[in-house]
């Protein structure tokens, strides 16, 4: 199976802290276009940096190995939740998906109820090519906790989905993994219909996006091309940044997905010639710069304070 060949992963909570060299979430600010031409900051990587985050790849194997001595000694030294999570972590990425599901399992039955455990090990049964079982942890942990991995397991959940179905002969690979569909305009509209999210309600387009963003960003550390399910994933992404997000992210977004294999079409063709145009031509006075997928929407004003009503002075005599 192309994903135990590629050792490709999304772990959570231990992830973040055991990969040495992946790129650090910074507070910066890019300039970016939207579909109008207008100029305007963002406070994600864009265009080339968001394609040069999303294929730094992971670190050799051989420091995964000093990683695993060095969380072994801690989890006999100073044993604990955490340290012995950061072991099984370390498992994983060597390849030993047994000893980590083994040790995972472990952890579930002194530490039940951890969200992090059910993702961790939903993640090593499908390395260890699980599927069906990988997808009953994955759905478990987000019964756990709905704000896991950002609130982003639930497009987890449908790459195991449609992995199942491939594999069985039931998924049309041209199909969305992520279940949202555009119309074919040169600048589409954002989708009508959104998938369901964690909590089960659809998802905002601000969700989708960083779903796209989070989910990819972990598997493509390990994932190389050609791999269908993140050419899908990118596809969609690339759309949705086209709809309602910088155009410099449809573009560099779609040349990762025909990397990773998706077939070049003649609509895409005509939309980069039309991306292309819209940015020569763009201006940052021209109008506010309007991106719906970029920032969640705002949180409704608290209400103003209600100020005590005095009693009327009594009437003079």
């Amino acid at each position: 199976m192309e994903l135990k060949r590629c050792r490709s992963v999304c772990l959570a909570g231990a992830l973040a802290v055991l990969v040495s060299g992946a790129p650090a979430n910074a507070c910066i600010n890019d300039f970016a276009t939207d579909r109008k031409g207008r100029v305007g900051d963002v406070h994600e990587p864009t265009g080339r940096e968001l394609a040069t985050q999303l294929t730094i790849f992971i670190a050799e194997d051989s420091e995964w190995v000093r990683e695993a001595y060095r969380y072994r000694d801690r989890a006999l030294n100073a044993p604990s939740y955490e340290n012995a999570t950061n072991l099984g972590v370390s498992l994983v990425y060597q390849g030993h998906y047994v000893p980590a599901i083994r040790l995972f399992l472990s952890l579930e039955r002194l530490f039940p109820g951890r969200p992090q455990t059910a993702a961790n090990l939903g993640t090593a049964l499908e390395l260890a090519g699980h599927d069906a079982v990988a997808l009953r942890w994955i759905r478990i942990g987000i019964e756990r906790d709905p704000g896991e991995h950002e609130g982003t397991e639930w497009l987890h959940a449908r790459i195991l989905e449609a992995r199942l179905a491939d594999a069985a002969g039931r998924w049309d690979r041209r199909s969305s993994i992520a279940g949202i569909a555009f119309d074919r305009a040169l600048i589409p509209a954002l989708p009508k219909v959104m998938p369901a999210g964690n909590d089960g309600a659809p998802v905002r387009p601000y969700g989708l996006d960083r779903a796209f963003r989070y989910q990819l960003r972990e598997r493509m550390q390990f994932v190389r091309p050609k791999d269908w399910v993140v050419a899908n994933l990118l596809s969609d992404w690339a759309t949705l940044n086209l709809a309602g997000g910088p155009l410099e992210n449809a573009k560099s977004l779609h040349v990762l997905a025909l990397r990773y294999g998706e077939p070049q079409t003649l609509l895409w063709a005509q939309r980069f010639a039309r991306i292309d145009r819209i940015m020569r031509r763009s201006d940052s006075t021209t109008g506010t710069f309007d991106c719906p997928i970029c920032d969640p929407p705002p949180l409704p004003a608290p209400p103003a304070p209600r100020v005590p009503q005095r009693p009327p002075p009594p009437p003079l005599r």
